[in-house]
């Protein structure tokens, strides 16, 4: 196709945004409104109009998917060329200097790249061969580890100035492992994912000539998602552009939703004042979405503050009302989405026109049910299924240990339990084989051969599945002894000292779980009296149903996977309090306004009909009490979407109270849900396990909100009675 054509598709901003080449420029490219197109046309442009070579154009974006979808649409629009633009991802294009700089940041050619589960592996090790850390964080703290040198190698810290800056023992401790871990690396003439970037950025900082070697390379930069871009990757681009005019950025700041990873809304909103002669170029017209749909998101997003202001349209067809559901439970919100997803199917709609977007993994757990139940084919994206998360097999395993006494689940359970080492699991196993015992047997039972290997974690495992095989033989209930078990072992006390917020919420969902299926137990529909075997069946049946493939799914999957996605039909589920916006995120304008661009980018990727769903009432463990409507359902305009509320619909057809109570109040709950008085006041000197000392300033509710010495924590939110928090 001729250049003439290819303009000849593009409406008039798409084409200012491809012809501009003499200034730097920034393309703010709305939701749907085709900014691979322009990119990719701009590409030819600059080969077919302004002549330059394509091998001295670089391309950069985020992830290998959009890479590769640029690089073929540019060789379809350009033909077989001799030579080709560098499209790639940032971390390729810095591994691509690597291989001709090696030599200058201490590499040898032919350095190893190790991915991310190389990284975790190495890591864990040292942690084990340091032996620097007490219980129970030995077993736990590789994640936290990984996170932290992340963390520090993006603040170029080296393990040194970690050292000695620490504010607490443990970070001098992990300060060791970085040490270590950064000595291995060089050893084994390797680097990991973030040293490609970091590596690179101080050579351009400690080499001006090299810097211009680059910078003379490159004659035209794009930069794709440059909303994603982090301070390291600015200065990158900064390296390689300082004294010209030849870039290119697009974005939308509107989706910027990864400032967990470093990205920061305000480069992308700060261009022109780093680049005092830059244009700016706007993208608002939408070939995605019906007007219906960008309305709601429209007038959404403008509840932002930080933020550029932006109406897209779109003249697709005006479409439905966007349909918000009230739900009085979670199962009734899956039923919910399950319902409609088979009357869509009636209208000649396909199980693959269909998302189900949600803020957090544990949230999908209820929907995967209802949706097996009712046998709608799904797949999970971005995220493992409920049933295989690290957190709910350890939890089964313990349930599968005490009911049905099941060496897997007892060699699972013995490898994370802390202190009970490789050999001691050897030969526990060995003597199960030599006295033809089960593991649960041969542990709970008096037995001298043990007497020997008994750690003290050991005997206190023992005694906790004596405890639990009691509460089960009392048929209590399965959230109970789930609960005994977790507690009492010390399982999810671990997870509370490291604050591990995804696993612990997952933990929760599984107890909502367990505490539904004790309630609407029936053992005529088991055929089975015992409700834990009757559940275990039940997972295990799940699970053989999982190898199943469908050439036709409903996608479950995060809001931050489903960014630059887009389909026919797109459920929001999970607009609760505390859930969506998260707690931590009320207490800071700037997570706020995050998660409100993340509700953004939920809401414009559907193309016809949007649903959006929240419950009143039920009480959760998510929430810690009854789950209530968002914040961001009052920011929807109620003139832009139509209502209806299911508080009085029962799943089976019957009319209910809209008040949903706490269903479970056993004896075990009533024992191990601890309780926690206040004696904090604003003004108290805490210490915390791992962000060190800080300083009460503000208490919420059951929240502390504390100011960290250490820089890199700042103020956070910190639940009353957390055990990793103490005074001074």
């Amino acid at each position: 196709m001729s250049m003439s054509n290819l303009l000849d598709e593009l409406n008039l901003k798409q084409l200012e945004a491809v012809v501009t080449t003499k200034q730097p420029l920034r393309i703010i490219a709305g939701a749907g409104s085709g900014k691979t197109k322009v990119i990719t046309t701009k590409i030819a442009y600059l080969i077919q109009e302004e002549h330059i070579a394509p091998w001295k154009i670089l391309a950069v974006t985020f992830t290998n998917k959009a890479a590769r979808e640029m690089k073929e649409r540019v060789e379809l629009l350009t033909g077989n060329l001799q030579s080709k633009p560098f499209i790639s991802t940032f971390h390729a294009w810095c591994s691509r200097i690597l291989r001709e700089e090696f030599n200058l940041v201490g590499l040898q050619k032919g350095f190893l790249i190790i991915d991310q589960n190389d990284q975790k592996q190495m890591i864990k090790k040292i942690v084990r061969e340091l032996d620097l850390f007490d219980e129970p964080l030995i077993r736990d703290l590789n994640k936290q580890a990984v996170n932290q040198i992340s963390n520090w190698k993006n603040n170029f810290v080296s393990p040194k100035e970690v050292m000695d800056e620490s504010y607490s023992l443990l970070e001098k401790n992990l300060a060791a492992v970085y040490r270590i871990y950064e000595q291995k690396l060089l050893e084994n003439n390797s680097v990991d994912f973030n040293d490609l970037q970091i590596k690179v950025h101080q050579l351009f900082n400690q080499n001006p000539e090299t810097v211009n070697k680059w910078r003379d390379r490159y004659d035209y930069v794009m930069v794709d998602e440059f909303q994603d871009t982090n301070d390291v990757q600015f200065d990158l681009i900064k390296f390689l552009t300082r004294g010209k005019t030849n870039l290119t950025v697009v974005g939308d700041p509107d989706q910027t939703i990864y400032s967990w990873r470093g990205a920061r809304v305000n480069i992308i909103l700060n261009f022109e004042k780093t680049y005092k002669d830059a244009k700016s170029v706007v993208l608002n017209e939408n070939y995605r979405s019906t007007q219906q749909i960008l309305d709601i998101a429209n007038d959404f997003i403008n509840n932002n503050q930080n933020r550029e202001k932006k109406d897209i349209f779109t003249n697709n067809s005006s479409g439905n009302k966007v349909q918000v559901k009230e739900c009085a439970s979670m199962y009734t919100e899956a039923k919910f989405i399950a319902s409609e997803i088979k009357n869509l199917v009636k209208e000649g709609y396909k199980y693959g026109d269909v998302y189900v977007l949600y803020r957090m993994n544990a949230w999908s757990r209820e929907i995967e049910k209802v949706l097996d139940n009712s046998k709608i084919p799904f797949q999970l994206i971005g995220g493992i299924k409920f049933r295989d998360r690290k957190v709910i097999k350890d939890a089964i395993s313990m349930l599968k240990m005490v009911v049905v006494k099941d060496n897997l689940s007892a060699e699972r359970v013995l490898n994370f339990t802390p202190k009970i080492g490789n050999i001691t699991i050897q030969r526990i196993f060995e003597l199960s084989r030599d006295k033809a015992m089960n593991i649960f047997d041969l542990i709970t039972h008096e037995n001298e051969s043990l007497i020997n290997l008994a750690t003290k974690n050991l005997k206190d495992l023992r005694l906790t599945l004596i405890e639990g095989r009691r509460i089960y033989e009392k048929n209590i209930s399965i959230a109970g002894l789930i609960k005994y078990l977790l507690a009492a072992s010390g399982y999810e006390k671990r997870l509370e000292i490291l604050e591990d917020e995804d696993a612990l919420q997952n933990i929760k969902a599984l107890y909502d779980q367990l505490s539904h299926f004790d309630e609407s137990f029936d053992p005529l529909e088991y055929n089975e009296e015992d409700r834990f075997i009757a559940f275990l069946q039940e997972e295990s049946l799940a699970s053989e149903e999982d190898d199943e493939t469908h050439p036709n799914k409903v996608t479950l999957l995060t809001i931050h996977s489903a960014k630059g996605l887009e389909n026919k039909v797109v459920f929001v589920a999970g607009l609760n309090r505390d859930v969506f916006p998260g707690k931590r995120s009320m207490f800071s304008t700037e997570e706020l306004e995050e998660e409100r661009r993340a509700l953004y980018v939920a809401l414009t990727r559907a193309q016809e009909k949007l649903y959006i769903s929240y419950i009143r009432g039920e009480w959760s463990y998510i929430s810690q009490g009854e789950l209530s409507p968002s914040k961001f359902i009052t920011e929807l305009n109620k003139e832009l979407y139509e209502f209806e509320s299911g508080l009085f619909a029962h799943a089976n057809g019957t009319i209910t109270s809209t008040k949903v109570v706490k269903t479970e109040k056993d004896l075990w709950s009533e024992k191990f849900d601890e309780q926690h008085e206040n004696d904090y006041a604003s003004g108290d000197l805490v210490e915390h396990v791992i962000f060190g000392e800080g300083i009460v300033i503000k208490i919420i509710g059951t929240q502390l909100q504390v100011a960290f010495n250490n820089p890199m924590y700042g103020v956070m939110v910190i639940p009353i009675g957390n055990k990793a928090l103490s005074k001074k």
